[in-house]
């Protein structure tokens, strides 16, 4: 079963996010996550996108706030993110297509209605194949057994 709530609307899974899982998987982690953005532990919490509150960590995020302003859910629903003239996507989706992922891949399905599609494969992508626990954007390894995590 697909969580509606971890629908990035910027095209990323919420679901990999290091607040959302850190604030689910590991107190410690959690703990870590505050010293180093000098804020409390209560505050490294996210319930996903589609779940926001004003007490989430990514509620302040500036494309969740451009959305908010211009009426849209989703970047794919906006004029300049199709002519690619939306810096703050631009420049958000450089960085993870660094790592491998591909937002304007992830926004066309949400447009073509295959969201529930590619929740379930976003989901599989960041589960660990040796102990089946969730993983993180950018993780080397999984947090819940230690394994190197295998692409695929």
């Amino acid at each position: 079963m697909v969580d509606m709530q971890l629908v990035g609307r910027c095209g990323l899974y919420c679901g990999a996010c290091n607040v959302y899982r850190a604030q689910r998987d590991d107190p410690e982690w959690r703990r870590r996550f505050a010293e180093r953005f000098n804020c409390t532990v209560e505050q490294v919490r996210c319930e996903g996108c589609g779940g926001l509150t004003p007490d989430c960590w990514g509620f302040d995020c500036k494309i969740l706030k451009c959305l908010r302003e211009r009426g849209y859910e989703f970047c794919c629903e906006c004029p300049d993110y199709e002519a690619r003239s939306c810096e703050k996507h631009e420049r958000i989706a450089r960085g993870y297509a660094e790592d491998g992922v591909d937002m304007r891949a992830n926004l066309a399905m949400i447009k073509e209605g295959k969201l529930a599609e590619w929740l379930e494969a976003a989901a599989a992508q960041y589960t660990c194949k040796f102990c089946g626990g969730p993983t993180t954007e950018g993780a080397a390894k999984c947090h819940h057994c230690g394994r190197e995590i295998v692409a695929g």
